[in-house]
């Protein structure tokens, strides 16, 4: 584009100074320009055509309030019209004025800085020339640029349009325009609409990666302000609202906003009582959103009738990786659902129905769906009815199963004649890793069958077994103690029972009293001194201690014993020394009195228990020896 210089050469315009100096101050009248097309009519228009373009090179007005009471133009006076303008000194522009006859006006004569042109063309012209060479000495090259901005019509006009455009947007439609990306605007407005107390705590984390507001007391109306944010917040990823009682409605109201959310991925909903209805609407949500892939509705008092929505959301959702569905009401019904679930789904990875209500139908259903399942890797159904019925079909899970690595069958009712079932599956499974089956009535040897078992199996990988509080006979810790050595298995248990007297009992007719036969015990007699006495064992400890060394020596004890007035012979004395001596280093410790405390516990059990064993075989031994002979062969014959 050629500049302003070559612009006034091209026009032939004298480039001498006039000695008159610069143009007289402009006058009170509203300075006006004539329209384009009237200015190439007259030399006059021509003239003050030209030094309009020099002292205003990017066609703007400058005269902005007068203009937009003219034109009626809401873009006069816009901010990127300013900038242009502020470029210049208020001394190197003029104030001119604009009349089109678009307006409906007459145009008028031209008249600039307030006076007239007529007669002094040369002194303008020198004026025109002083301001041109002014401008090329600041700017240079890049007057050619300054004088091209606004040039395109066209396009500044579609600059000023999108301003006005998104400017009216945001006042019709703020919400729009809301870049909060927590929603913390939209959950205040929800409060306010809704009548509720904004929860300082929610605005506080509402930047956070996780939502955990456990027993906030929200209620369903609480929920659904809150629901509200969660619709636009691209912050959370984990929501935990445990224990808030939402119930149906505001779980409803959640699921309605988190339909198009991409972020959360973990929703906890643990005891909210949302029942069926909520359970549904959850369940329609997985069944599109395909983000939350783990879900946790422990107690929330849901029912069979909603099992089949579940059935619903994992046949249609291939992310999920974690449903907990623990202490609900599930029963037989839903336990069918569940295992065709579980022969459709193979992604689903965490399982958890423990604490519901199925039976031997329902667990055997579970069980069997085991064999065929490739996904699942931890199965809780610990607090169920398993029996004797679930525990066969779960011997051939285990064995057919390649894939489940975890399983919790506690308090399932598994009594001691099914541990030959748990054990014949375990001897074929090589992929489980942990099992919890404590707190069953199981006995100590159903736990040695069990044992055997995985020792017999090679391929086992079995890292925990779990019997709970089972108290195990001395042949299982010699399995546990080479298991936990060859392969590093751990296992837990009660005890160990030590070893009762017996006796051959059947044809004899005699009686034992084992209890009585414990009280002879010298760790018996000194127990039962203490708790005569009201002492504690380190109460013992220290009144035998005569040396402060918070140990016992042989003769400390004898001394203490005699002085006590235990009823203990020497010998029975030398004997409790022996049991509580572990170390056997000539002294017993306070640890070693304790240890042996405990192990007197676990006799007294024991010896009951094979009391309540003696006494039953006895009672049958009798019964025997009245019965004919005839009848009693005939019965041992079958």
């Amino acid at each position: 584009m050629p500049s302003a210089r070559d612009r006034s050469a091209k026009a032939g315009t004298p480039r001498q100074k006039s000695s008159q100096g610069k143009s007289p101050a402009p006058s009170d009248d509203p300075p006006l320009v004539l329209p384009s097309h009237q200015r190439s009519e007259s030399p006059d228009s021509r003239v003050s055509s030209a030094r309009s373009r020099r002292t205003d090179p990017a066609g703007l007005i400058t005269d902005l309030t007068r203009l937009k009471e003219i034109t009626h133009d809401a873009r006069i006076q816009s901010p990127s019209y300013r900038k242009l303008l502020d470029d210049f000194g208020p001394d190197e522009l003029p104030q001119t004025g604009f009349l089109d006859e678009q307006d409906g006006l007459e145009p008028r004569d031209t008249v600039f800085f307030g006076g007239d042109i007529e007669g002094r063309p040369q002194e303008i012209e020198d004026d025109i020339e002083d301001i041109d060479d002014e401008l090329e000495d600041e700017f240079g090259e890049d007057l050619d640029n300054i004088s091209s901005i606004g040039s395109d019509d066209e396009a500044k006009a579609a600059e000023y349009d999108t301003d006005l455009e998104v400017d009216a947007e945001k006042l019709i439609f703020p919400d729009r325009y809301d870049h909060d990306t927590s929603g913390k605007s939209a959950y205040l407005k929800k409060c306010e609409e809704i009548g509720v107390q904004p929860i300082t705590f929610f605005l506080k984390h509402m930047h956070d990666t996780e939502l955990v507001m456990k027993y906030h007391s929200l209620g369903p109306q609480g929920m659904k302000a809150i629901a509200t944010p969660l619709e636009v917040n691209t912050v959370i990823e984990k929501i935990d609202l445990e224990g808030n009682y939402i119930l149906g409605e505001g779980a409803t109201y959640l699921t309605r906003v988190l339909r198009e959310n991409v972020y959360v991925t973990e929703l906890v909903l643990c005891d909210n009582k949302i029942g069926n209805e909520g359970a549904k609407a959850i369940c329609e949500l997985l069944s599109e959103n395909k983000t939350i892939i783990h879900l946790n509705l422990t107690g929330n008092d849901i029912e069979d009738s909603a099992a089949e929505a579940f059935y619903e959301m994992l046949t249609r959702n291939a992310s999920i990786k974690t449903l907990m569905l623990r202490h609900n009401m599930f029963e037989d019904v839903g336990a069918q659902w569940f295992s065709d679930s579980m022969n459709e789904n193979v992604t689903l990875e965490t399982l958890d129905l423990s604490f519901n209500r199925f039976q031997n139908k329902g667990c055997v259903l579970l069980a069997q769906a085991l064999k065929d399942n490739v996904g699942l890797k931890y199965l809780d159904i610990s607090m169920n009815g398993f029996g004797l019925e679930g525990a066969r079909a779960l011997e051939g899970a285990l064995k057919e199963n390649k894939y489940l690595t975890d399983l919790n069958i506690s308090y399932c009712r598994i009594p001691d004649e099914a541990a030959v079932h748990i054990a014949g599956g375990l001897q074929h499974n090589d992929t489980l890793e942990n099992l919890n089956i404590g707190y069953n009535p199981l006995q100590e040897d159903g736990a040695d069958k069990i044992m055997t078992a995985i020792q017999v199996n090679q391929s086992s990988v079995l890292k925990l077994i779990d019997f709970g509080v089972l108290m195990v006979k001395k042949s299982f810790k010699a399995l546990e103690d080479q298991l936990a050595e060859e392969r590093g298995l751990k296992t837990i248990y009660g005890g160990v029972l030590p070893d009762c007297p017996r006796t051959k009992l059947r044809g004899e007719g005699r009686e034992i009293d084992a209890m009585k036969m414990l009280l002879r015990d010298p760790m018996s007699k000194l127990k039962a001194y203490v708790e005569k006495e009201g002492y504690r064992m380190i109460d013992l400890l220290k009144s035998f201690d005569r040396d402060n060394s918070f140990t016992i020596s042989l003769e400390e004890l004898k001394e203490g014993i005699r002085r006590c007035n235990i009823d203990l012979s020497d010998p029975q004395i030398s004997q409790l020394m022996r049991q509580l001596d572990k170390d056997g280093n000539g002294e017993i410790d306070f640890s070693e009195l304790l240890q042996g405390n405990d192990e007197l516990i676990l006799k007294k059990r024991a010896a009951k228990k094979w009391q309540q064993a003696h006494d039953k075989t006895l009672e049958e031994t009798q019964m025997e020896a009245k019965s004919e002979p005839k009848t009693y062969m005939s019965t041992i014959d079958t």
